[in-house]
């Protein structure tokens, strides 16, 4: 005789819950019982142990949905090349190289709707470029009031203006005007600006500045009151020289570079103007280093010093990781800008990290998921089972079909190491399937 108890809860728009009480047989003078474990996976922290391929883990605590089809664009150095990173799917590729080749004081500034503006830099030319992310062409502006070098910085306030230093060991500080298409001076910088110049804007009305020119100075620019102010200096020992650099996280936070070949990663704290050392970088910056902030507390970073090297910091973990090199080595005019989609990508894999049962053979009883799919939306399951230990990229074991209707109880795989991977797609880019919680009863 077998008993098996099945309780099912209604758990929100398509969700659901399950939970397996004990089940027992009895053949002639023989008798068995058992209760089937339960692994649940419902916070980021569940899901980020797996492995999400375009996926959003952490828009929303706790689910999972689709990528923002999100972009970095980036500036080589040293030559005119220009290229786009698939944030979501972790890949570079060429786009329509600058109208110059970029040196010392290429910068970039996205105004967070359509255009990136542009300082070729070389310490020996004036030119400014916008490019249009919406058509991918390049558009040559009006010059900069003089000559662009080391320690050049633009960042656009969200609204009207980039703000932009000069650098090339200069005190020139200016405004331009995007409506009128035309260059102002603002109050020049308090001391001469020259390599690891940097600029961040507290998208409210502040302007935090490094210095560089192997120096700890840190200011902030009133563009209110047009004025400046000395803040808190870098952490003990830390002049920033070429490749330092600043991103603000969009909350309180601003992180930075140092920059000079060295390997120190800081944060600093808006509100109480105080530095924190922070986790360092994989190898030393060096020229041609560059911050973006993407949301979701990422930033991605290039090395600069003359190789491709790409990394990813997570705020959370307060930890880096390698991402796909860049498609050349990044030199002195190295930049990156963050360019946040509307849209969505058109689908993603989230696997489970890989279940170790301890025993040979476990049979997998059920697999339960909460689930909200929008019209246009969908989310499959695949699993699979092993006696054998596999990696959870394992990309030879075979993994077999289990559908789109929670919850399902037959045709599951035994073996001692289990896994899941859901996929999500969508068809509509403005919609994102999310998947909330996954739990596996096995025995």
């Amino acid at each position: 005789m077998v008993c098996l108890c099945l309780l099912v809860l209604a758990g929100g728009i398509g969700g659901v819950a399950g939970s397996f009480g004990d089940s027992e047989t009895s053949v002639a003078n023989s008798f068995t019982a058992w209760s089937s474990t339960l692994w649940l996976q419902t916070t980021q922290a569940d899901f980020e142990a797996g492995i999400p391929i375009q996926a959003n883990t952490r828009s929303s605590s706790g689910d999972v949905g689709l990528a923002r089809a999100n972009f970095i664009f980036a500036l080589q150095g040293g030559s005119a090349a220009f290229w786009g990173y698939n944030v979501a799917a972790n890949s570079w590729a060429s786009m329509i190289g600058a109208p110059n080749t970029v040196g010392d004081g290429g910068a970039l500034a996205y105004d967070g709707a359509r255009y990136i503006y542009a300082f070729r830099g070389g310490g020996n030319n004036r030119a400014f470029w916008r490019y249009d992310t919406t058509l991918g062409v390049w558009t040559v502006l009006p010059n900069a009031p003089t000559n662009v070098g080391a320690g050049a910085s633009l960042i656009h306030d969200g609204s009207r203006y980039v703000y932009a230093f000069r650098g090339n060991n200069q005190t020139d500080f200016w405004a331009y005007d995007t409506t009128s298409n035309s260059w102002a001076p603002r109050t020049a910088a308090p001391a001469r600006v020259g390599a690891g110049g940097s600029l961040a804007y507290d998208r409210f009305r502040y302007i935090y500045a490094f210095r560089g020119n192997t120096t700890r100075t840190f200011w902030r620019y009133d563009a209110s009151g047009n004025t400046w102010a000395a803040m808190a200096n870098t952490p003990l020992g830390g002049t920033v020289g070429p490749g330092g650099r600043l991103v603000y996280d969009g909350s309180r936070y601003i992180y930075a570079f140092r920059g000079n070949g060295q390997t120190p990663f800081w944060q600093y704290d808006i509100l109480s103007n105080t530095w924190t050392v922070l986790a360092n970088t994989p190898a030393g910056v060096g020229a041609g280093g560059a911050l973006a902030y993407a949301g979701s507390g990422y930033i991605y970073a290039f090395r600069g010093n003359g190789t491709a090297a790409f990394w990813r910091y997570d705020v959370f973990s307060n930890s880096w990781t390698s991402m796909t090199n860049a498609l050349g080595n990044v030199t002195s005019g190295g930049s990156l800008a963050f360019v946040a989609a509307s849209t969505y990508v058109g689908s993603a894999t989230m696997s489970s990290q890989v279940r170790d049962t301890g025993k040979a053979g476990a049979r997998w009883d059920a697999l339960f998921w909460g689930e909200t799919l929008q019209l246009n939306t969908d989310i499959t399951f695949q699993v699979r089972a092993s006696d054998t230990l596999f990696a959870a990229n394992n990309g030879t074991l075979t993994w077999t079909s289990a559908g789109g209707t929670s919850p399902v109880t037959s045709g599951l795989p035994s073996g001692r190491y289990m896994q899941w991977r859901a996929v999500l797609t969508t068809s509509d880019t403005a919609v994102t399937p999310v998947l909330h919680e996954v739990r596996l009863y096995h025995y």
